[in-house]
């Protein structure tokens, strides 16, 4: 026959119990929702990589567009110095093909293609550059949608019934090994 102090052990251990599957549903249900804000997170962190990686591409784009109006001025203003040079020693009655003159007229041409060629390796740098921060941000993009996609799963893989039915069995199993604490019988 049971005694009082066994009811009273019986009832303390199924609270516990009910106290304990309440316990693990909530907590299996904040491990699920920080698996999901996890995922949120990353992604939001995504999407501002891709934001990123046009402006960077843009950026390249500009930076190719600014070298070429630089190339321009200065081819433009060799050729103002070339026509200003040769209207000047036509003037004082030069020939322009023989001599000193044509040497003259030689190197800056080739002083011309030079600084031309130096700009247009500057661009290509600069638009390199810009282009590979725009890879790295893509990877960066990408890598972050792994990491979204696997914090989604993991919040997938957490059941709180699942959690919860552990201390249920326990509790269970407690109960049949102390007879029901005379309250059952």
């Amino acid at each position: 026959m049971a005694t009082n102090w066994d009811k009273v052990a019986g009832i303390s251990s199924i609270a516990g119990t009910f106290q304990g599957i309440v316990g693990n549903y909530y907590a299996a249900e904040t491990k699920k929702f920080k698996y999901k804000s996890m995922a949120l997170n990353f992604e939001h962190k995504k999407d501002m990589a891709k934001i990123n990686s046009r402006m960077l591409e843009r950026q390249a784009q500009q930076v190719g567009r600014a070298y070429n109006r630089q190339i321009m001025i200065k081819t433009m203003a060799a050729g103002q110095r070339k026509g200003k040079a040769t209207a000047s020693a036509a003037a004082r009655g030069g020939s322009l093909g023989y001599g000193s003159t044509a040497n003259l007229f030689a190197s800056d041409e080739i002083m011309k293609e030079i600084d031309k060629i130096t700009m247009n390796t500057n661009k290509v740098q600069a638009m390199n550059e810009a282009r590979m921060r725009k890879v790295n941000m893509d990877i960066r993009g990408t890598m972050l949608g792994v990491s979204q996609a696997g914090a989604l799963a993991n919040a997938s893989t957490v059941s709180p019934f699942l959690n919860m039915s552990s201390t249920l069995l326990t509790g269970i199993g407690d109960f049949v090994k102390n007879k029901g604490y005379g309250l059952v019988g």
